[in-house]
């Protein structure tokens, strides 16, 4: 059974979705495109992928900016932890703020704060996990999968269903 949209929301349900950088974007693209325009969405990037979400096409939301916990350069463990704590700060607000039904987060580290707090208060949380883990999990998704941290784990390919524990392969969204 569906569940109903919250008042105040012209009928339609609520979604939090990530969109972050790099071929994530583009992913974030394809499954906002395949979910449609009949849900109210609420858009989560961080501040050096903010220019990027104006250039693709997504239904009108509101645009939440989160801190990032890593990054491709970053190994300093001190900045990370850093990271994450002001990260986890700015997830709560958003899921608090915004009171979705579901947060759906595709493959960026943020998913973890984010699928955390949607747990928290109760929200379904929906993390797919990047087209371009195959063989190798990725750090956000051994993490999201040993905490039990989303209702639904998503992989885009029928080898990478192995890698985590209840991943669920139903094609790609590309």
């Amino acid at each position: 059974m569906a569940a109903s949209a919250k008042p105040g929301t012209g009928g339609k349900k609520k979604v939090i979705v990530t969109l972050t950088g790099g071929g994530f974007l583009w992913e974030a693209q394809a499954l906002i495109n395949g979910l449609g325009k009949d849900l109210e969405y609420h858009f989560v990037t961080v501040s050096d992928a903010l220019g990027k979400v104006g250039v693709i096409d997504i239904p009108a939301g509101e645009v939440h900016v989160i801190g990032k916990i890593t990054t491709m350069r970053n190994r300093s463990l001190w900045r990370i932890a850093r990271n994450a704590i002001v990260s986890f700060m700015d997830a709560y607000g958003v899921v608090k703020k915004a009171d979705p039904e579901a947060v759906i987060c595709v493959g960026t580290s943020i998913a973890v704060p984010l699928c955390f707090w949607a747990k928290f208060f109760r929200k379904k949380a929906i993390f797919v996990e990047s087209i371009t883990r195959v063989s190798k999990p990725s750090l956000t998704g051994r993490i999201i999968s040993a905490l039990r941290l989303c209702d639904r784990f998503y992989v885009q390919w029928p080898e990478a269903a192995g890698l985590y524990r209840g991943a669920i392969y139903r094609g790609t969204v590309l």
